[in-house]
């Protein structure tokens, strides 16, 4: 979280500059701050719900322990990552398109 904390600054450092002061602008970091963190926190419940119910669900199915766990990770996996996209770009619309 960090490094992509410091990369994230790096490649949007212009996004943070007062145009008329050239001056960082602390409330425009701030905003972007709470939405990562609140996307991020959105993408990990996601994330450990999904990887319980599909474990469970491929237990019952009666897949071996370590291949519902493995099978069930790579699902919710694949849930948070179109989900963290999805909430960052259209639900706090960090970037704009």
């Amino acid at each position: 979280m960090p490094l992509f904390g410091i990369l994230f600054y790096i490649d949007n450092r212009h996004r943070y500059i007062d145009p008329l002061t050239g001056k960082k602008d602390f409330k425009t970091i701030k905003s972007d701050i709470k939405k990562l963190f609140t996307t991020f926190f959105i993408s990990e419940i996601a994330y450990s719900l999904s990887k319980l119910s599909f474990t469970y669900q491929f237990l019952q199915l009666g897949a071996r322990p370590y291949q519902a766990s493995m099978i069930g990770s790579l699902a919710a996996s694949a849930i948070s990552i179109v989900l963290i996209n999805f909430v960052i770009i259209r639900g706090v619309k960090l970037f704009r398109i």
